[in-house]
């Protein structure tokens, strides 16, 4: 037993001085590392950046909310369209609408050519049902023939 004392006191003995040479090699790399950095600095100061030009971004028309087109007035407004009685228009326009909520809630992009490219951007679950945020792009043909303001500077 008293051997196995001995062995262990060396070996602590010889783990201690290699701890020791290690801290003094991370020491010495510390310094010289130190040092080089100064010497860069000296030798290499880089030229200023020049400054980018400013460019004028376009910003987005703001959109104020005209009024609410309810489904009522959805239907007799395509029965003026369209010349139909409105008792033909009134299931169509409410299975096109029924179709058209479970597409974009499933997250399916839709092309319908007058109204555009629907695709749901974000959406929401709440407690009382689905918030979605669907973005809608036309064409500038139909933006062109639709647009309130355009007829009105005419």
């Amino acid at each position: 037993m008293a051997t196995r004392k001995t062995t262990t006191a060396k070996k602590s003995t010889t783990a201690k001085k290699t701890t020791k040479t290690a801290a003094k090699a991370t020491t010495s790399k510390a310094k010289t590392t130190a040092a080089k950095p100064k010497a860069a600095a000296i030798k290499a100061t880089p030229a200023p950046a020049p400054a980018p030009t400013p460019t004028v971004v376009a910003s987005a028309t703001p959109v104020v909310a005209g009024p609410t087109v309810r489904k009522k007035e959805l239907i007799d407004r395509v029965v003026l369209e369209s010349g139909m009685k409105k008792k033909d228009v009134k299931p169509v326009v409410e299975a096109m609408l029924a179709v058209l909520g479970r597409s974009l809630s499933q997250g399916e992009e839709m092309i319908a050519h007058p109204l555009g490219k629907l695709k749901v951007n974000r959406e929401k679950n709440l407690p009382n049902g689905k918030m979605m945020i669907v973005k809608v792009r036309q064409n500038a043909e139909t933006v062109a023939t639709n647009d309130p303001l355009a007829e009105a500077a005419e």
